[in-house]
């Protein structure tokens, strides 16, 4: 587990999937065009004191983020992104997904590709 300076993030590939480390990228793979694929992405506090002022910014064609973290989240205590690409068109998609926190901001590089029908 490679930890970024007091935040861990690991990545779900499924909900039975075994946690992974978070790389500066995230890719969907292939997916056909009208289908969607989530990815889960857990934030956990390993700092002594609350992460303040957490927030997210998504974007790029087709990807979404719906999170239940807090604006503020205390030690020891995690929450999850969950991070959907819809394909709306074919061909290659990227996007940018970011997180804003009191200690640190993190940047993951989004892909996937969408076959036509």
């Amino acid at each position: 587990m490679k930890c970024l300076k007091t935040l861990v993030f690991f990545v779900l590939l499924s909900p039975l999937a075994v946690s992974a480390q978070v790389e500066s990228r995230m890719d969907f793979g292939m997916l056909m065009v009208g289908a969607e694929r989530s990815k889960d992405m857990l934030l956990t506090n390993y700092n002594a004191t609350a992460l303040r002022d957490i927030s997210h910014t998504i974007s790029g064609g087709g990807f979404t983020v719906a999170s239940d973290c807090p604006e503020q989240l205390r030690s020891g205590l995690s929450c999850r992104y969950r991070l959907t690409l819809t394909c709306h068109r074919e061909g290659y998609q990227e996007g940018m997904f970011e997180i804003f926190t009191s200690d640190k901001n993190y940047r993951v590089h989004l892909s996937g590709y969408c076959n036509p029908l």
